[in-house]
């Protein structure tokens, strides 16, 4: 069937089923729209995106890492009191039952709200991330997942009680007493490194091209 010159100029664009669409959600035929009516050549299709987390195991992922550090933390202020210390391997990893009303290395001690703030805005920010490139690739949305967990549920700890509950102590390598939303967040930055290393060129947030067809199109998403 003939179209006009306005459709034959429409934004065409191509879902995974093959379908072709134009510009105003009108659907026309798998084949190329000309000015003089269609052919019998098909549409190229784009080529797949990489497999991502699907948004039930992205989310999945969250709860399981909020999960683990609220329960892990509500465990350890029942077994311990403020200030204990018990080893675990010898001295060099203990669990050491601390409130943090900071930031790590002891920046902005009673800055609890200021914390909570950056907080909520990470959360944010990593939901709006995750809706645009969270199934482009798998170490993305992975970390994502983790960061997100471990964020919100530092966060909860710092709207419930002013302060977050931190307790395994890597002596051995100096660092700050730390808890499981932590060590959550740190691994989603170790995969976002591994991820930049491996796809140095990469570009996440992009969407495959499609090739032209030989009308005008343009590829949005």
């Amino acid at each position: 069937m003939p179209v006009s010159r306005t459709s034959a100029h429409a934004v065409l664009r191509l879902w995974p089923g093959g379908t072709k669409y134009t510009g105003d959600g009108a659907r026309v035929s798998m084949t190329q729209t000309t000015e003089g009516g269609t052919t019998g050549s098909p549409v190229p299709r784009a080529a797949a995106p990489g497999q991502g987390l699907r948004p039930i195991t992205f989310f999945a992922t969250v709860l399981l890492v909020f999960l683990a550090d609220q329960l892990s933390k509500k465990w350890i202020v029942k077994a311990m009191f403020l200030g204990e210390s018990r080893p675990i391997i010898g001295q060099a990893f203990r669990l050491t039952l601390t409130h943090n009303t900071g930031g790590a290395w002891g920046l902005l001690p009673h800055g609890n709200i200021v914390f909570a703030g950056f907080a909520s805005v990470a959360i944010l920010a990593l939901l709006f991330a995750y809706s645009k490139v969270g199934r482009i690739d798998l170490p993305i949305g992975a970390a994502f997942a983790l960061a997100l967990g471990g964020a919100i549920g530092n966060l909860l700890d710092r709207v419930r009680l002013g302060y977050v509950v931190d307790f395994f102590d890597a002596r051995i390598i100096h660092w700050p007493i730390f808890n499981m939303a932590d060590s959550a967040i740190t691994l989603s930055i170790c995969l976002l490194l591994y991820h930049q290393i491996r796809n140095p060129s990469s570009n996440s947030s992009s969407v495959p091209a499609v090739e032209h067809a030989p009308i005008a199109t343009e590829a949005r998403e």
